[in-house]
C-alpha cells in the first residue's frame, strides 16, 4: 500500500538521524500495544523485513489494569509472532515499587520500564533499546519539565538518542512524527492498536497535560503550542549542548575522585566557576554515576550547587546521595552503590 508515505519515510529519517541505516547492531523494540508503538513495530519491520532475527519484540506489563493488562500482552505478542519476530513479555510490580521509593506510579513505573528493557537487551546481547515516543510526546515533556521547575536539558525534552550503559542506546526515530500521522498510517496498512483506557484517567500528570492542558493552551492562547513547544526544546538542546561542554571542562579541573558511589571535588578549584557551571557539572556527575534524577528539580539542582562554594557543615542527603562540604573539599557518597559494589 502507498497510503500516508510520509509516516514510513520520517521513520527511516528518524532511524538514519540515529545513526541507525540497519538493526546489525541488534534491535529491542518496546512495544505496548497502543498506536505509537505499533506503528513503530510495524514499520521497522516493512524497513528491514529480511532481518527477523535482529530485531526483538519487548512487552512490559506493570501490572496495573488486571485483565486488560493481560490482554495488551497477549495483543503484543500475537503481533510479534505474526511478523516473525522474537517476543519477550516482562513483568514489575508499580504499586509495590512506588510505595517502597516514595514517588508517584508514574515515576515507578518509568523507572522499572528502563531497567527491565536495559537488562534484557544487554542479556540478548543487542545493543539498541528502541522507543516509539513521537513529537507529541515530546512537546508533553517539556510542558511538564517547565511545570516541575526545569533547567536546559528539561526543556530539550527527550533526545533522539542517549546511553543506557556502556553497550546499550536508547533511540527514539519517531520524535519527528505525529500521533495523528501514525494513526493514519496504521488504519492505511489495516494493522490494529489497543488503545489503553488510563491514558486519559486524570489521575496522572501527563494525562491531565495531554487531555487538559495543552487543548486550552491550542483553543485560547495558540493555536500552533506544540510547534512552539517543538522549536524551544530545539533551542534548549543546542544551548545545552555548549552548556555540557563547558560543565566537561569544570569537572576536568577541579575532580579528584570518581568511582561506582563515591565523588571528590577539589572546593578550591570549584570556587572559580560560575554557579551555572556548576550546576551542570553536578548533573553530569549524577548522570555519569547514575544517581536518580527524575524528582530533582531546578531548584535542587541550584540550592545544591550554591551550597558546594558558599557551605560547610553537617552533611545532607539529596534523594540518597549525602553531600559533604569541607573548607577545601567536597565529597559525595551514595550507600546503597557503595554496598552493592563491594
Amino acid at each position: 500500500m502507498n497510503e500516508c508515505p510520509d509516516f514510513a519515510e520520517s521513520l527511516a529519517a528518524g532511524y538514519a538521524k540515529c545513526g541507525i541505516t540497519k538493526p546489525d547492531r541488534g534491535l529491542l523494540l518496546a512495544v505496548s500495544g497502543g498506536v505509537d508503538s505499533m506503528a513503530l513495530l510495524h514499520g521497522t519491520r516493512q524497513l528491514w523485513p529480511e532481518e527477523t532475527d535482529r530485531i526483538v519484540v519487548a512487552h512490559v506489563n506493570h501490572q496495573l489494569r488486571g485483565t486488560d493488562s493481560r490482554a495488551d500482552a497477549e495483543f503484543v505478542e500475537e503481533a510479534a509472532a505474526a511478523l516473525d519476530l522474537q517476543f519477550v513479555l516482562l513483568t514489575c510490580e508499580i504499586s509495590e515499587t512506588a510505595r517502597d521509593q516514595g514517588g508517584s506510579i508514574e515515576e515507578a513505573a518509568r523507572q522499572c520500564r528502563y531497567e527491565l528493557l536495559l537488562e534484557t537487551a544487554e542479556r540478548m546481547h543487542l545493543s539498541l533499546v528502541v522507543c516509539g515516543h513521537h513529537r507529541n510526546d515530546q512537546a508533553e515533556t517539556v510542558l511538564h519539565n517547565i511545570l516541575r521547575g526545569t533547567g536546559l536539558k528539561g526543556v530539550a525534552g527527550m533526545a533522539p538518542i542517549r546511553s543506557l550503559s556502556d553497550s546499550v542506546q536508547l533511540v527514539r526515530p519517531m520524535l519527528s512524527v505525529s500521533r495523528s500521522a501514525a494513526e493514519d498510517w496504521l488504519r492505511s496498512q489495516q494493522r490494529p492498536w489497543r488503545d489503553d483506557k488510563s491514558n486519559s484517567s486524570p489521575r496522572f500528570t501527563r494525562n491531565r497535560i495531554r487531555n487538559e492542558l495543552l487543548p486550552l493552551l491550542a483553543e485560547s492562547y495558540n493555536p500552533q503550542v506544540v510547534e512552539s513547544l517543538l522549536r524551544l526544546a530545539d533551542h534548549a538542546r543546542g544551548a545545552d549542548t555548549i552548556s555540557s561542554e563547558i560543565a566537561e571542562r569544570c569537572l576536568d579541573d577541579v575532580l579528584l575522585e570518581l568511582q561506582p558511589g563515591i565523588c571528590r571535588i577539589d572546593r578550591s578549584r570549584l570556587e572559580r566557576w560560575p554557579t551555572s557551571v556548576v550546576r551542570s557539572a553536578l548533573r553530569l556527575i549524577w548522570t555519569r554515576q547514575g544517581w536518580p534524577q527524575q524528582r530533582m528539580t531546578q531548584k535542587h539542582w541550584n540550592s545544591l550547587a550554591s551550597s558546594l562554594v558558599t557551605a560547610d557543615g553537617t552533611p545532607a542527603d539529596i534523594q540518597g546521595v549525602e553531600v559533604s562540604v569541607t573548607r577545601g573539599l567536597v565529597r559525595l557518597f551514595h550507600l546503597s552503590q557503595i554496598n552493592s559494589s563491594s
